[in-house]
C-alpha cells in the first residue's frame, strides 16, 4: 500500500502525559487487544485529512508522510489479519503483505507470525490478475483469501483460483459477522481493517469496531472525498475513549478503543 518508508521525524506521545521519543513498532504490538466471544478484536486505521477527507483524487498517498508509514507498519504488526474491500485493493494497488526485518521481530516477540495475511472482500470477484496482489507473489507467499458471497459466480471463482483461495460465505453478499467468523476460525485473534470507507461503514452498522487507530494529516483537501466511515446505513453511535495521542511532522495519530462499558459484540 505504501512504498518505502523515508526519513522519520522524532515521534512523541502527548497522552496519557508527555514522551519526547516513541517508537511506534515497540509501542503498538504490546498493547492489550482482548478477544471478545466467538471473534478476534477488530481495529481499523485510516488516515483523513484535517477537513476530513478520506483521500485525495481518489487514493489515500497524498495524505501520508513518513511518519504515518511508520504508524501504518506498527499497526499492521499488531495484527494476525489484514482485511481490506476489493475497491480499496485496487485503488491502493495493494500487494501481498511482506514487513520489514523491525516488523517481523515485533510480530515474533508478541508471538504472531513473522507476517499477517490478507483477506480481500468482493461480492463480484472483479479483480484482475494484473494487480499486485496476484501478478507479484513469489514461491513460499501466502495466497491472499477472497471472501465472497453464496451466489458468486463459478467461473469468476475458477478464474481467481490459481492465485488465491476463494471462500464463499453463507449470505450472497459478504457481511461483517460473517467475515470475522471465517478469520476466526482460521485463528485470527486480532484483525485490522483498512476499510475504504464503505466497508467500514458496514462494520460501525455491525458494531464491531473495538480499537480505531486515525493519523489526522495537516492538510485542508477540501474536494468531494468520503467521510473515514461512510454510507452506513443507520446512526450507531460508538462510544469511544482514547487511549494515546501521537504526533509527528504536524501530523497527530490518535488510538481510540470501545469504551468498556459499552460490550462488544459477539461474533
Amino acid at each position: 500500500m505504501y512504498g518505502n518508508i523515508g526519513t522519520v521525524a522524532s515521534v512523541r506521545r502527548l497522552l496519557p502525559g508527555p514522551v519526547v521519543d516513541v517508537d511506534p513498532m515497540e509501542l503498538y504490538p504490546a498493547l492489550a487487544r482482548p478477544k471478545p466471544a466467538g471473534r478476534p478484536w477488530l481495529m481499523v486505521n485510516m488516515i483523513a485529512s484535517a477537513d476530513g477527507a478520506a483521500a485525495v483524487d481518489g487514493t489515500s498517498g497524498a495524505l501520508s508522510n513518513p511518519a504515518d508509514e511508520a504508524v501504518f507498519s506498527a499497526v499492521r504488526a499488531s495484527t494476525d489479519w489484514i482485511v481490506a474491500a476489493a475497491s480499496t485493493v485496487r485503488a491502493e494497488h495493494y500487494g501481498v503483505p511482506r514487513p520489514r526485518a523491525a516488523s517481523r521481530r515485533a510480530r515474533l516477540a508478541a508471538g504472531r507470525a513473522e507476517r499477517p495475511r490478507l483477506a480481500v472482500v468482493s461480492a463480484s470477484l472483479d479483480l484482475g490478475l494484473g494487480l499486485p496482489l496476484f501478478a507479484d507473489q513469489r514461491p513460499g507467499d501466502d495466497l491472499p483469501v477472497i471472501l465472497t458471497g453464496s451466489t458468486a459466480a463459478p467461473e469468476a471463482v475458477a478464474r481467481l483460483d490459481p492465485v488465491a483461495e476463494v471462500v464463499q460465505l453463507p449470505s450472497p453478499r459478504p457481511q461483517p459477522a460473517e467475515i470475522l467468523a471465517e478469520l476466526d476460525r482460521r485463528g485470527a485473534k486480532v484483525v485490522l481493517s483498512e476499510g475504504g470507507p464503505s466497508f467500514n461503514g458496514q462494520l460501525a452498522d455491525a458494531g464491531l469496531i473495538d480499537e480505531f487507530c486515525l493519523s489526522v494529516a495537516p492538510l485542508v483537501a477540501g474536494g468531494a472525498s468520503s467521510r473515514i466511515v461512510h454510507g452506513s446505513r443507520r446512526t450507531v453511535p460508538l462510544h469511544l475513549s482514547i487511549d494515546h495521542v501521537l504526533e509527528s511532522s504536524d501530523t497527530l495519530f490518535v488510538r481510540y478503543i470501545r469504551e468498556l462499558s459499552q460490550p462488544a459484540v459477539a461474533g
